[in-house]
């Protein structure tokens, strides 16, 4: 059931999957690689599309792969082979190891059988590269003896490069090459590794994967998320709106804290969450030692254990969360040069824990984010070892960000934008790879358009730039552009001029073009919910 909601959230990518898999039984062979944060349902995919493959022609190999566990990744993808091919034909039962599924599958391959006998007797003293090309060999014997198709899933596929063999990438790519009767495909949570492998260490296949990206969820997906894991039980539009801001739409943030949310409410017999119900839910899985998250954010700053100065990168971590993101202000904070600090944040982007845009760094993690600032560093400067204090701290904390947000939710956008605007202090940034300075605006006002569906927008006059932007809601047309290039004609200047329309309910193909034509640039909501985070305000959610 769980599985069934989460691929129809995901049903784009779960349909190119199952297209891919339709496609090599039809002879055309697409390789795929998923790539995703940590938790975000990669594995639920994966697994899913497991419980789909019935084609008698197929035989899936399934293997998760854990680090440094050279001859139990050899193992696994063996028993998953055979098991696989076993349970079409004969009644299997789960608790079945790989020596019984070699002895009942000599009849049925009595070539390949005994070739997995022999590779299994001397799988601990043989080295990793023989090993790893010998694993290959089976499953070709085995694909050529049944005639029939092999479909290998590895996931978290970037842990091979720790098993061991010399030059395995291109080993890998080899394979994959060769072996047109099989279909590859990989997932991982390292994003940025995974990329630079597939781009650059399996060249020999010449962009044969096709890289799927599995983002957060989008605010119509996660408030989907929130109401089939709280059932019947009330939860107000603010709250859900809240919880998508707080959460980033991260599939596994957002069903931990309703499921936390739901046993409250039972517990208490209640039939609506509110407020206090959410405080009190984070407090017990965020702040309280055992809570799942406070584990899982313990255990990500875990790379920093083998560092001596492991205090000094958390502290840096918390006063990027604090609000303190350019390397001017934590040098002035921490009174460092920003040489040494500079080379803590290269670690930590290394890391993937944080990464820069233009003069600001930024928490990959938008809850460790908030974690780190109230919960750890509250922690690491406490007196009292029973952290009662920081507790009552912490709910007031979560207690202040809703009514920040629902504060912020109920006014205007123009009111939003301005603000937002008013934040600029010269600082550099990239918004869709496109450089900007964000001068400190000397004159900010926000301007109405007369006879036009625009309506709204911002007049904002720097020392030598001027920005003239229109605000929309809805989705954006080329009318709308026309219109908006009619509008701004009656501005005189003689400054740089930046046009922009703000358009938070998308934007047409044709109406994107002609902007670009005209030189306007074109923020949808996107990137101006990326701005509110550098600058530390709430996001803009849209669930419709």
């Amino acid at each position: 059931m769980e599985q069934a909601i989460f691929c129809n959230l995901r049903k784009e990518i779960f349909e190119s999957l199952k297209k891919r898999v339709s496609d090599f039984k039809d002879g055309y062979r697409q390789n795929i690689a998923i790539l995703g944060e940590e938790l975000c349902g990669k594995t639920t995919l994966l697994k899913s599309l497991l419980n789909e493959l019935n084609d008698e022609k197929l035989i899936p190999v399934y293997c998760d792969i854990v680090p440094f566990e050279f001859s139990l990744f050899l193992k696994r993808c063996l028993n998953s082979l055979l098991y696989n091919f076993l349970k079409k034909t004969q009644l299997l039962s789960s608790r079945e190891n790989l020596e019984m599924l070699v002895k009942r599958a000599k009849e049925a391959l009595p070539k390949t059988a005994p070739q997995i006998e022999l590779f299994l007797a001397h799988i601990d003293k043989d080295k990793p590269e023989a090993l790893f090309k010998e694993l290959f060999a089976i499953i070709e014997n085995f694909a050529e003896e049944t005639q029939k198709h092999c479909v290998i899933i590895f996931d978290e596929f970037h842990h091979l490069k720790q098993f061991g063999p010399k030059n395995i990438w291109q080993e890998l790519g080899k394979k994959i090459m060769f072996h047109k009767n099989t279909l590859f495909i990989f997932s991982s949570s390292a994003k940025h590794e995974a990329k630079d492998i597939l781009a650059n260490e399996l060249t020999l296949l010449f962009g044969n994967f096709e890289t799927l990206e599995l983002g957060m969820l989008n605010p119509a997906q996660s408030s989907e998320l929130i109401r089939c894991r709280l059932n019947d039980i009330q939860i107000a539009s603010e709250i859900t709106s809240f919880l998508i801001h707080f959460t980033g739409g991260h599939p596994f943030y957002l069903k931990t804290i309703c499921d936390e949310a739901v046993s409250a409410c039972l517990s208490l017999k209640k039939t609506a969450i509110d407020k206090d119900m959410i405080a009190a839910s984070l407090e017990r899985i965020l702040f309280n030692d055992w809570g799942i998250l406070n584990q899982k954010f313990t255990n990500s700053l875990s790379q920093l254990t083998t560092n001596r100065n492991k205090n000094e990168y958390i502290y840096l971590l918390g006063a990027i969360a604090t609000g303190k993101n350019r390397i001017k202000d934590l040098a002035s904070f921490f009174r460092r040069q920003r040489a040494e600090l500079n080379q803590k944040l290269k670690k930590l982007t290394e890391l993937n824990i944080i990464s820069k845009n233009g003069s600001f760094y930024q928490l990959n993690d938008r809850l460790m984010s908030f974690w780190l600032k109230f919960v750890l560093v509250e922690k690491l400067n406490a007196l009292d070892p029973d952290h009662c204090e920081q507790s009552s701290n912490f709910k007031n904390s979560i207690a202040a960000e809703i009514e920040e947000f629902i504060k912020a939710s109920r006014k205007d956008v123009a009111d939003r934008m301005f603000d937002l605007f008013n934040l600029f202090e010269g600082d550099t940034l990239q918004i869709d790879k496109k450089r900007f300075q964000l001068s400190t605006f000397k004159e900010l006002k926000i301007i109405r358009f007369e006879n036009t569906d625009l309506k709204i927008g911002l007049f904002a006059k720097s020392q030598d730039s001027l920005w003239l932007a229109a605000i929309k809601e809805d989705g954006i047309d080329e009318k709308d552009v026309n219109e908006f290039l009619q509008s701004i004609k009656r501005f005189k200047h003689g400054k740089t001029v930046n046009k922009l329309i703000i358009c938070l309910g998308g934007i047409e193909r044709n109406a994107r073009l002609l902007a670009k034509e005209s030189q306007i640039l074109t923020w949808d909501i996107a990137n101006i919910n990326s701005l509110m985070d550098i600058y530390g305000k709430p996001r803009i959610i849209k669930c419709a």
